[in-house]
């Protein structure tokens, strides 16, 4: 009986270290940059890993992304099947990939959303808007989104770069559209009015 009792006890333990830390994830990544921005990581140096396990093959991005004020929408340009956008809770838990092999195209457009928010709060209920719109619900209010940009050799690490670079997340709001891209939309011609 003593043995079943020590053994759940340090089952319990095991389980719930994570959410006693101090500094969860979240908390230790928030010193590289603001909320709903992506940060671009530097590229490795040895002993210098911001995250464990990080490949000196691989350019990141990452943002960290607080739904408390409404919808985060995400949008990044997938140029390559390796990519992928690996959404996290505070403490790290994996709950939401999208994988460029699996992707139809190569940009991604979506939206963060927590459980009582509606994507029309993001997308102002516009048909348009939400053809293309992929939807993540996240469990939790804060998060992590991370952009993993395996490289196919030295010379992708630019063309890698840029696509980081010109990827977007930031707070979402019907009234407010996100910053155009690199290739901007065709404006409409005047009403006159």
């Amino acid at each position: 009986m003593a043995v079943v009792l020590a053994g759940l006890i340090h089952v319990v333990a095991v389980l719930t270290l994570p959410m006693l830390a101090p500094r969860d994830a979240h908390a230790r990544l928030a010193a590289l940059g603001p909320t709903n921005t992506i940060i671009q990581l530097p590229p490795l140096k040895p002993g210098q890993q911001v995250m464990p396990n990080m490949a000196p093959d691989v350019r990141y991005a990452m943002c960290l992304f607080d739904l408390s004020d409404g919808p985060v929408h995400l949008r990044a340009n997938i140029p390559d099947e390796l990519w992928l956008i690996a959404f996290y809770t505070p403490i790290g838990e994996n709950f939401y990939t999208v994988v460029g092999a699996d992707m139809k195209r190569g940009n991604v457009d979506l939206v963060v959303t927590t459980g009582d928010q509606s994507v029309a709060d993001a997308t102002g209920d516009s048909p348009e808007a939400l053809e293309n719109l992929l939807v993540v619900n996240s469990p939790a209010s804060k998060g992590i989104a991370l952009i993993r940009a395996p490289l196919a050799g030295p010379s992708r690490s630019f063309e890698a770069q840029r696509a980081l670079e010109a990827a977007y997340c930031g707070q979402q709001r019907a009234t407010a559209a996100p910053p155009a891209e690199a290739t901007p939309l065709p404006t409409p011609a005047p009403s006159g009015l």
